[in-house]
This record gives structure tokens, sequence and C-alpha cells, in this order.
């Protein structure tokens, strides 16, 4: 038997490696052909011989067969320098998983086949079932087929745990998605350029990070021409690459073919004829695929524009020098790199030293959002590539980037961010755990958000929006920069294959800061971006987030589509997002009105039950977290999932108690400056109604110049606001004290030739502190009042005296904020109208005439 030296196949994000090189997929299915006296399916040797001799001419290097192969026929490839893909067979066609009996036998052919060549080094892998017919499984229901395919794929792996497993699925059973395959591997075949390659993209994001490669792809030429088969073989390879796949297999090698028993005459997807005489898809291939390599057959870019990397960095010099490294070796011919070094004070000055092709610039600490932007205005390239000082990206990472920023114009475009292995099982915890940075994908293509660590944009892109928001430090300008980017009318694409490893936290402790860096940031957001966040301050993406686990099967079952009787030929899963009823059990909210219910049960007795059900139902959230979560396989034991459920409890509350303290800081103005007043001019006092005020112009200046004038003023004085996103019913939403705000709403009329009315209207709002304490303050008075048999005042007065001091607030608040709206009008020039149609207190009065059709009844009201 022979044995070469080529080391096994490895399965790594979305590529498979041959020790460090990439290891592109080029195959083509061979057999069955009639079985000769010991039941073998793959002919005679010296035919084998002959076949795989032609098969190297062309370039493939894996062959696809469909039976347990004999030792001969491994020997003959490995000599030949082929790799063997092997699909198991076993009888799918039957009800097999209702009888005991049956899936033994099944799992023990499995077991049997692996064993029989285990370690031979011509095994590129196993497929351990192919194309379970679409009825069957509707039949037994797709969760339990998916967990028997996975068991399949268990047993395999512990015979040859250093060989490759996976499943072959096609488009009417695309929703089998086994979670413990090392690969995706789907069997399509569609003669449409175009449709193909969309579907391909779609197939990318079911896979995840996984390599995907296609099973089966080949065209009959009975039914069609040989020139056919060749035209669309040759455009087949180029949509694999263009799309990441990281290989295919063509089906099939010759138009000798045996199933079900007997002998196939009305198919020909041969790229040979019965008699070995090569097809004119035979030539087209060797064009394509003639290299005598596995190296990936990258097409040349439509044109490369110089591309500046740039890596930002506080105080990363763990992982700084692996970035650095790994940015020097990128496949592509134009790029620089620039390290924005944001005032660290560990080693990564002499880090960078190490490193002298990397520009490299030091400022002050000012956050990461300044820092991005530091590196774009010291920029020099037309596009601007980021990724983050923990990551380490692939070689080819530009290339995908650049092939997909370019081929639709986009604005900008992103990658997966992928976790490496990691080194102890905290760590592998951590990577598990909800929470960490990933995609939202509008569709298989488009993205509404891609995070900072692999990110590109067009130059004219990120100019037009005015670069990053410096007043983001830890994190979410990222999103910003994304939303706004959509708001502006571009788009933002995503690249499947465009990877970048990137490092999760290496402790709990600096897990829980991420969260918290993240919830200040959603605070930080939801000022710039109300629509997009709920009621509890939390982000509604539109999109589905990319890389949670997909098959939420506890809670929010994925919906797939079967087609009439469960005959489709695209049955198609579609994940739902993720269920609102499971965000309010996990929400920090949830968890502060149980503990209320605790407390009051102390008073209530039959309360009591009620926050344990709550807390229950929060705890069956983390816990189908962790059912589901995808841990290291090293690393996943027992306490690890125990870690995944805590941190899955944990995360949401840590991110939302950052929120509501942030929000507690950034929704209050200043007590300095409430306190202030504006500098008026001699006899100008704040008089009539405090929620309405109403101001005139004979020179065309409406609203908007007001509005301008008082956002300048609130910048200038240091108050707290935010602007109407379009979905509003206010102008501006000035944030106060503790207890209340201030809606701001205006409108102008227009009476010709230049007279403008513009009317302003202020409202408070309470605040949401003012709502819980306001609860919890009724609360104890109703219990009070059940408990006693008269009207208890004494109990009632301290929270009258608490309305009279709210009322106090409120109207201290709103004054000062009708100062502010009378200085700006006086800054643009607007007279204010404070009774019916008189001027206030000016020499201009007798000189300005109000129509009575613009004068306000109800100005001189009470406020």
């Amino acid at each position: 038997m022979i044995r070469t030296p080529n080391p096994r196949i490895r399965s790594v994000a979305k590529f498979f490696f041959e020790g460090d090189r990439k290891f592109f997929v080029k195959g083509v299915t061979y057999g069955p052909f009639k079985p000769d006296v010991e039941g073998n399916y793959l002919g005679r040797p010296e035919q084998v011989d002959a076949d795989l001799a032609l098969m190297r001419q062309i370039g493939f290097n894996v062959v696809r067969i469909y039976h347990v192969p004999p030792q001969w026929f491994l020997d003959r490839c490995a000599t030949a320098g082929m790799r063997v893909l092997v699909t198991l067979p076993w009888a799918k066609h039957v009800e097999f998983l209702v009888e005991r009996k049956a899936r033994r036998e099944i799992a023990e052919a499995v077991r049997v086949a692996v064993s029989t060549n285990a370690g031979h080094p011509a095994i590129f892998g196993y497929l351990v079932g192919n194309e379970i017919p679409s009825t069957m499984v509707r039949w037994l229901g797709a969760r339990r087929v998916m967990e028997f395919v996975e068991e399949l794929v268990r047993i395999g792996r512990v015979v040859d745990p250093t060989t490759l497993f996976s499943y072959a699925t096609y488009p009417p059973t695309e929703y089998l998605l086994p979670q413990n395959v090392d690969f995706s591997c789907f069997n399509v075949y569609l003669h449409n350029q175009r449709d193909f390659e969309r579907y391909l993209l779609r197939l990318q994001n079911l896979a995840e990070e996984r390599p995907l490669i296609l099973g089966e792809f080949g065209m009959d030429t009975i039914r069609h021409s040989q020139e056919e088969q060749a035209e669309m073989l040759s455009w087949h390879i180029d949509s694999v690459t263009k799309c990441g796949l990281a290989g295919t297999i063509l089906f099939t090698w010759t138009d000798e073919w045996f199933t079900g028993g007997q002998e196939v005459t009305d198919w020909a997807f041969g790229i040979v004829t019965r008699e070995r005489r090569p097809k004119k898809a035979f030539y087209a291939l060797r064009e394509k695929l003639g290299q005598d390599n596995s190296a990936l057959p990258l097409r040349p870019l439509q044109r490369a524009p110089f591309v500046s990397v740039i890596v930002c960095s506080y105080n990363g010099g763990r992982t700084l020098a692996a970035c650095l490294d790994s940015l020097g070796k990128l496949n592509y011919p134009a790029y620089e790199v620039i390290l924005v070094d944001d005032g660290s004070t560990d080693e990564t000055v002499h880090i960078a030293a190490q490193f002298p092709r990397v520009r490299y610039i030091h400022q002050s600490n000012h956050g990461l959002s300044h820092a991005r932007n530091t590196g774009a205005a010291a920029a020099k390239g037309e596009v601007f590539a980021y990724t983050d000082s923990d990551c380490m990206v692939d070689v080819d990472w530009l290339y995908y980037l650049i092939a997909t920023l370019l081929s639709g114009g986009y604005a900008g475009v992103g990658g997966p961010n992928v976790t490496p292995p990691a080194q102890h099982w905290i760590q592998a915890c951590v990577a598990a755990a909800p929470g960490g940075p990933s995609h939202v994908l509008l569709t298989d293509t488009i993205a509404e958000h891609i995070p900072g660590c692999n990110m590109a944009f067009q130059r004219w892109a990120f100019e037009s929006v005015g670069g990053f928001d410096p007043e983001y430090h830890k994190a979410g300008d990222d999103v910003d920069f994304c939303w706004r980017l959509q708001q502006a009318g571009c788009v933002i694409a995503f690249s499947p294959t465009a990877i970048v490893w990137h490092h999760r936290r290496f402790t709990l402790r600096a897990f829980l800061k991420q969260q918290d860096g993240y919830g200040e940031a959603e605070s930080l957001l939801r000022f710039k971006h109300l629509i997009f966040f709920g009621p509890t301050g939390s982000a509604k993406w539109r999109g589905q987030i990319y890389g949670v686990p997909r098959s939420t099967w506890f809670i929010n079952r994925p919906v797939i589509y079967h087609g009439i009787f469960g005959e489709g030929f695209f049955q198609s899963i579609y994940p739902t997002p993720e269920s609102e009823v499971a965000a309010y059990l996990r929400s920090i909210e949830w968890l502060a009105l149980t503990i209320f219910l605790f407390g009051l049960g102390i008073f209530l007795p039959a309360l009591r039950i009620v926050p344990y059900l709550m807390l229950g139902g929060a705890l069956c959230v983390a816990l189908s977290y962790m059912v589901r979560a995808s841990i290291e396989p090293k690393f996943d034991t027992v306490h690890a999932r125990l870690l995944v459920m805590l941190l899955a409890f944990a995360q949401p509350l840590v991110r939302g108690w950052s929120r509501y303290f942030t929000w507690l800081h950034f929704k209050r103005t200043p007590r300095s400056v409430i306190r202030s007043h504006e500098r008026l001019p001699n006899g100008a006092r704040i008089a009539g109604s405090l929620s309405r005020r109403v101001f005139w112009s004979e020179e065309g200046k409406d609203r908007h110049y007001l509005l301008g004038a008082i956002f300048q003023l609130l910048d200038e004085e240091g108050w707290r606001y935010s602007t109407d996103s379009g979905w509003n019913e206010w102008d501006i939403q000035i944030y106060g004290n503790f207890w209340w705000s201030i809606a701001l709403q205006t409108v102008t009329e227009y009476h010709g030739n230049g007279k403008c009315l513009t009317r302003v209207r202020l409202r408070n709002r309470l605040v949401t502190t003012t709502v819980i304490l306001n609860l919890i303050a009724l609360s104890l008075l109703v219990y009070r009042q059940l408990n006693v048999s008269h009207v208890d005042f004494w109990f009632t007065v301290p929270y009258l005296f608490f309305l009279v001091f709210l009322a106090t607030r409120a109207r201290v608040l709103k004054s000062r904020v009708a100062e502010l709206v009378e200085l700006a009008a006086r800054r643009v020039g607007l007279l204010r109208v404070p009774r019916r149609g008189k001027i206030e207190g000016s020499e201009l009065a007798h000189r300005v005439q109000i129509p009575a059709d613009a004068i306000d009844s109800g100005l001189s009201g009470p406020s």
C-alpha cells in the first residue's frame, strides 16, 4: 500500500488548507460503474489509472465517489496526486428513523466504512449522506433528520478524527444544515449564470463560517450540445471563484454510469464519452483549471484602486505584531498600511518600529472615532479599509473586498470576522457568548451594518458624510457611520469570503467591559438615531444578524418553505428575527420588574409566585442559547456550557445597565447651565404662556432661521439634546434635569411679501426615572390604603409634596428653555408677539402690522 507524505486537508473558516497553503477543490465525480465480482463500483484498475492521468491533465485534484472504495483505488489516487471525497451510501429513500434497528444499521455502516480506510492520505473527507428526498425529510421532520445526520458525523469523527466530514444536500432540502460538519456541500444544477451566482451567495450565508463547495454541477449533452456544456462549465468556474467558494465538483467524468441496478444510457453528463474521448468541455476546463496545483484560480480584478489600510490601536500590543505581519502578506498589488496609535502606554511604538513599511502616526488618546479619522486624513488611497489591532487578515482579504466593492457601485463593503482558535476554555466561552461584533444583512449581498474590524469605504463616500463622529470613544462609530451612509442613499455590500480573524476577549472581565462599552454606544446612538431603537433602548435591526445561532428551535423556530405537497425545487429556510418576547425576558427592565415584584411580594403574598416565574422565563432564554451555542469542540464541556449560559444571562444586563447609566449622564444638562439665565436686552422679559411663543418677521425669516440659532445656543451653552430623525413629532428634544425634558416644535405661517409668523411650542416630557419613581410611590400608596380602614392622609402628604416639587422643576426648566428660544429669536431678528398683534416694546411697533388671521388667541393665556 502506498502512503504518500501529503498532509491532510484542514477546514479553516471559509477555506481549505493543505499545510499552510490554501487548497481549492477542483473535483469531478467518478462512477459508479457496473460492479465487479467483489462488489466494487469503480471499474478496472488499469482504466482507473488512465482516467486519473486525464483528470490531472485538466487540473482536477479531487474525485468524488459514491461507494466505499477498495484500498487499491485509494493507493492509485494517492500516486496520481488526487484526493478522494467518499459518499457513504445508505437507504435514505425509506422511513429510516422510525425503527431503532434501521438507525443502528446505518450508524454501523458509517462506522465500518470510515474505519476501513482510516488514516489513508488520499482521503479528502466523507459525506455521511447525499440528497435525502425532501418529501421524506418533511415526513420524518427536518429537525430529527438533521440531528441524525449530526450523529453520523460524530460517529465517523470518532473513528477518524483527522479527516473532514459533511453532508451533501441540495436545493429541495437547503434547510438541512448540520451544525457539526467541517464544510458545507450543495448539489446545484442551475443553467442561468446570474441566478446561479445569486444562489451561491445565499448558500455562502447559510454555510456561515464554514467552507462551501458544490458537490455536483453539470449539463447533459444529449439534450444540450457539447458547445453549450463547454460554455456553461467555463462560466461555472468563474462564478464559483467570484463568489468565494472553496471549490466545486463537476458531474461527471464519463458518460458511463450505473445506478439503480442498471446502466444509464439516456443521460450524458460526462466530460469524456464512454470510450474516454474528450468532449469540448474537456479542453475548456483545461484552460480554466490547467494549473498542476491547488491554488485559488482568482480572476483578475477589473481594476485595482490604491487602498489605504488603516489600523487603530490603543494598548493593543498583545496582538499588534500578528496583525501587522498579516497585512504585509496581502495578495493585492497597490496598498499602504497606516497604524494610528491612540495614545498607547504599552509597547505599541516598539512593535510598530519592527515594520518599516507601516506608516506610524501617534496621537494623544481621543478615542476610536478620532483615530479612524486621523488615519483617513493621512491616507493616500481611493479606498479606506479598516481593521483592528486584535485582528489578523486573510491573505486574499483585500482582493475579495475590492472585487465586491467594484461589482455594483457600492459605497462600502464588509466581511465576516471569525474567531481564531481559543487559547483556553474561558476564551472559547466568551467567543460563543452573545454580544460579539456581527454583521447585519438586509439581503444575501447587502448589509445594514458592518463592524469596524472589517470594513472598507470609497473615499468619496467617507467624505460625503464627514467621516466618523468623534463623540463615540469606545464603540458605536461604525453603526452610526453605516446608518448615515444609508440615510444618504448609499448602499453597503457584503463579501462572505473577505475574512479577518478577530480575537475575542481573553478574560471574563474584558468581555464584561466590552459589553459595558457597547451599552454606552447604544445610548449615544439613540440620541441621533431614535427610530432604530426600541422602547428599552436596544437596537431594532431591519436585517438578519450574521453569526448568531441560526436554528432557534426553542423560542423562534425558523420557517421552511416546502412547496406544494413538499415537492418544491427550492425549499428555503427563513430564519425568523430574534423573538421580541425573548428580548424582553432577557432585558434589564424585565429583571428590574422582577426585583420590584419580589419586594412587593413581601407585603402581598399572592404575588410571590410571579417573580419566580419571571426569573424562570429569563433563565429559559439563557438556557436556550446555551443549548444551541457553538463552542470550540476541544473546550465543549458541561462547565463550559454552563458558563455560556451565565454569560448569555449577564450580557444584556451589563449592556442595559451601561445604557441607562449613560442615559442618566448624557440626558441631563448640567445643573449650572439650567440655573444660569440668558442675557436678554434691558426691558425684555419672559411673559405670557411658557408653552407657546410666537415670533414675527417681515424679512422672510422662517422657522429654519430660528432652529439654526437654537442649535447654536444649545451647543454654546452645553445643553444635551436630540434632533428629529424624520420620525418624530418634535423638532428638538432638550434634556433638562433628572425629572423632565422639553419637546420643542415649530411651525411657520407664510403671509406673503416675506412676512412670516413662526410659532414655537414647548412641552414637558417625563423622564424614565420620573415614571419609575411615581409608579413605586403609587404602588406603596395603594398598598397602604388597602391595609388600613381609613384614608391615611399623612402617608399621602409626602407624595403630594413630591408632585409639587416635580411641577416646580418642570416650570423652571420650561422657563429656562423659553429664555433660550427668546435669545435665539433675537439673534436672527425675529420679533416676539406676546399679546394680540403687539410687537414687544419696540420702536418698530408702530410700523409693523400683523394680519388679523395671524394673531394667536391663546397667547396671553396661563403657562
